[in-house]
């Protein structure tokens, strides 16, 4: 006997997303629900490709459906499309779903580091994603993407557009394009706002699911300017562990709250560095000293008389405490490890370059995190059907 699509539907019930505590019924999540025989065909539309509990929710599902009687076999297609922000439709970035600001209280954090990064990663899900340089002082994007060169011209003569450049499925734009590589940018504010304002209007964007600014440091005229210019989807903080850091980005914070963004999460960069070695001769066990500044670090020999030490080169728990502090989530950390800093100037991301390192891993952990919270923003905004 068939199974009806009735009973396929209340089997699917069972699935909760974890995030928006519903079923994916209620939700509205599947959009197709089909038996021929025992052979049942099933898709399941997410709020994002790069949604981290895919594979969780498409292995509940096979085993709800593999459960009812008369199924033969089971197919379930995971799909996805990007919900746009809830609140008044943007004039700005009219066909961008989400505009997320990418700041830090202080330079020399590696923003622009996570920012590329993390853009590779969501764009390596399927979804349609963009940067935007906004740190005209020091527009360190083309390098990190490898890109130079001026950008094309489109649009018509009378509504004249700039192509974003693109790699690695990441359309681009900066005024590091615009601008000889060895010249200053010494503008005022109101220059910088006008810059940001035509990179939204008059850069043809297409349609984009994410597009990431990369701010300037501080709490400056870029990020007043942005803020005004269009109803951001939220902010994601760069910090390292370090004391001074985290202060500045205390500020940062402020200056979001202020103009109504919310923070989506923070990334901890240069989170501890990693000594492994090898003593020849060793004996499983044995004690090794080693010596890290004014830190002294005892190990033992694993059985391979190998052994392992974190450094914390700029100290530790520092985005922990501004977790705490203000209710937001750390999206992940990222160790310092010289290949991150060898891919930027390589203009090669980590995320392409060792695509299968941990230090990969933790970027696509951090964008399926961020993409989580993005949903669940957006899709709180929509009613649900009971």
């Amino acid at each position: 006997m068939s199974p009806t699509k009735d009973a396929i539907l209340e089997a699917l019930k069972g699935v909760v997303d974890p995030d928006l505590h519903k079923d994916i019924v209620s939700l509205g999540f599947v959009t197709k629900a089909e038996a021929d025989g025992g052979a049942v065909d099933v898709v399941i539309n997410l709020t994002t490709p790069a949604c981290p509990v895919k594979d969780q929710l498409k292995a509940q599902a096979e085993e709800l459906l593999r459960a009812l009687p008369g199924v033969t076999s089971v197919k379930v297609e995971m799909t996805a499309e990007v919900q746009r922000s809830g609140g008044p439709p943007r004039e700005l970035g009219k066909n961008i779903k989400h505009i997320i600001a990418v700041s830090s209280g202080k330079g020399g954090v590696g923003k622009s580091t996570v920012t590329v990064n993390l853009a590779c990663a969501l764009a390596k899900t399927g979804a349609a994603v963009g940067i935007l340089d906004c740190d005209v002082y020091g527009p360190d994007i083309p390098m990190m993407m490898g890109i130079d060169g001026e950008p094309e011209h489109g649009g018509t003569p009378e509504k004249p557009k700039l192509m974003p450049k693109e790699r690695f499925g990441v359309k681009t734009m900066s005024i590091g394009y615009l601008m000889p590589a060895e010249k200053p940018t010494v503008w005022r504010g109101p220059m910088v706002h006008k810059l940001i304002e035509q990179f939204l209007t008059d850069v043809e964007w297409g349609e984009l699911d994410y597009l990431l600014v990369d701010m300037p440091p501080g709490t400056g005229d870029a990020q007043l300017s942005l803020a005004q210019l269009v109803p951001l989807t939220g902010a994601i903080l760069v910090t390292t562990p370090q004391a001074v850091a985290t202060f500045d980005v205390t500020k940062a914070i402020a200056m979001f709250k202020q103009v109504n963004t919310d923070v989506l999460g923070i990334v901890e960069n240069m989170s501890g560095f990693t000594i492994e070695g090898m003593v020849e001769g060793g004996k499983p066990g044995a004690k090794v000293q080693l010596f890290a500044g004014d830190r002294e670090i005892t190990v033992e020999l694993d059985p391979e008389a190998r052994f392992r030490a974190v450094v914390e080169v700029f100290g530790t728990g520092g985005a922990d405490m501004l977790s705490q502090k203000w209710g937001f989530p750390v999206l992940g950390k990222v160790p310092l490890n010289p290949a991150v800093r060898l891919g930027g100037d390589a203009g090669d991301p980590v995320i392409i370059s060792a695509p299968d390192s941990l230090l990969a891993q933790r970027f696509v952990d951090i964008a399926g995190k961020a993409a989580q919270r993005i949903a669940i923003k957006a899709f709180s905004a929509l009613p649900i059907i009971e």
